[in-house]
């Protein structure tokens, strides 16, 4: 029998606290906005979210029972400042706050999602995009 143990990731943010785990073929983002709008991420934090999101979804990808599925075009929206993507139940929303200087995440709708490969790799994508204000 073949014991994996799960890597699960609690990562405390500049305001905040995100929990980061593989379930199944998705990846789980829980979001703890600490009785704040949203959650904050310095540039250590979004580089670090980054790499954690690369290596579920990488895990997730070379899963040879994994069933991959095309890419057919973009899921997230913009509005205003802000990227988010309709999760169903909840929204999910990435945006930079030049105020605290920091990546914001934000949700409306329930603080536990569930992301597919390919929602992640957009996600890592804009957050690279965010980053770059930090000079990532």
């Amino acid at each position: 029998m073949h014991n994996q143990e799960q890597q699960v990731y609690k990562w405390l943010v500049k305001r905040g606290c995100l929990l980061l785990f593989k379930d199944g073929d998705k990846i789980h983002l829980e979001l703890d906005q600490e009785n704040s709008e949203s959650c904050l991420l310095t540039q250590e934090d979004t580089e670090s979210l980054i790499a954690i999101l690369t290596s579920l979804a990488e895990t997730v990808w070379h899963n040879p029972d994994y069933i991959k599925e095309p890419y057919l075009g973009q899921f997230y929206r913009t509005e205003n400042d802000l990227v988010y993507w309709d999760l169903g139940e909840t929204k999910l929303y990435i945006g930079f706050n030049v105020n605290e200087y920091a990546l914001t995440i934000n949700y409306s709708g329930n603080a536990v999602v569930k992301i597919s490969v390919n929602y992640a790799v957009e996600l890592i994508q804009i957050m690279t995009h965010y980053g770059k204000r930090f000079g990532i």
